[in-house]
Order: structure tokens, then C-alpha cells, then sequence
């Protein structure tokens, strides 16, 4: 084994303990300010937004990227396919404020409007796609790799 590989190795182990760190510190928070957090409900909301990832996200992106990706030049492909999987991810992270996962008691709780927000989020990734696209076509105009 080389010495990279076996730095590698080594990054590899700090980075997946640092990890497990982190998710076993997030549970003992949620359990331990149960009130709060309400552990029941986070699960079910976690375990929720994973099936529709699975089954709905993942499926509709892989789907858009076969129909898409053949139609696309390669340069455009990759901003095009990760705009689909960035859009996907805002919306599932904005799924629990957005269908009212608010305390009635707690009206501050989630006080903002998280659907101006995506629709904003959404709008600038979307820009950066276009403006991604721009470039590679100005690119192959010149001429350019």
C-alpha cells in the first residue's frame, strides 16, 4: 500500500468518525430536548422525505437526465442534470415548512415564507444553469474545449 493510499485511508476513517460524531450528537440532542423537538415526528418527517427521495426524486431526475441527456451537449448536460438534482433537494428540504409543520401554540416558529424562499432559491439556481449554458455555448463558438 502506498503512502497516499494510506492517507487516504486515514482521511477516510477521521472523516467517517467526525460523521458518526455529529448524527450521534444530533440524536442525543433531539431525545434529550424532546419537547422540543418532538422525536416521533422528526422521525416520521426523515423517514418520509428518504421514501420520497427514493422513490419519486430520484426516479423523475434519472428519467428528466435519460430523455434530456442525449438532446444536450455534453457541456450543458452536467449543469442541466445538476440543476434537476439541485431543484429536487430544495424542494424536499422545504417540504416540512411548506406543508405546515408548525406549532399552532408557537406561531413564530417558522416565521418566514419559505415559499417566496424556494421559488427565489429555485430562480438562482436556475440563472446559474442558463448562465453555465451561455458560457459553454460562447465557448464552442470560439471555438473553445
Amino acid at each position: 500500500m502506498s503512502d497516499r493510499e494510506r492517507e487516504h485511508g486515514r482521511l477516510f476513517w477521521a472523516a467517517t468518525a467526525a460523521g458518526w460524531g455529529t448524527i450521534a450528537f444530533g440524536v442525543w440532542t433531539l431525545l434529550q430536548r424532546s419537547g422540543a423537538t418532538r422525536p416521533l415526528d422528526f422521525t416520521t418527517w426523515l423517514i418520509g422525505l428518504a421514501l420520497v427521495h427514493d422513490l419519486v426524486f430520484a426516479p423523475i431526475v434519472a428519467g428528466l437526465a435519460l430523455i434530456l441527456g442525449p438532446r444536450l451537449t455534453p457541456r450543458m448536460r452536467g449543469a442541466v442534470i445538476g440543476g434537476l438534482i439541485v431543484s429536487g433537494a430544495l424542494v424536499l428540504v422545504s417540504l416540512p415548512p411548506l406543508l405546515g409543520a408548525r406549532l399552532a401554540d408557537n406561531p413564530s416558529l417558522l416565521p418566514r415564507a419559505y415559499g417566496m424562499g424556494l421559488v427565489v432559491a429555485l430562480g438562482l439556481t436556475w440563472a446559474a444553469v442558463l448562465g453555465i449554458a451561455v458560457a459553454a455555448r460562447r465557448r464552442a463558438s470560439r471555438g473553445g474545449p
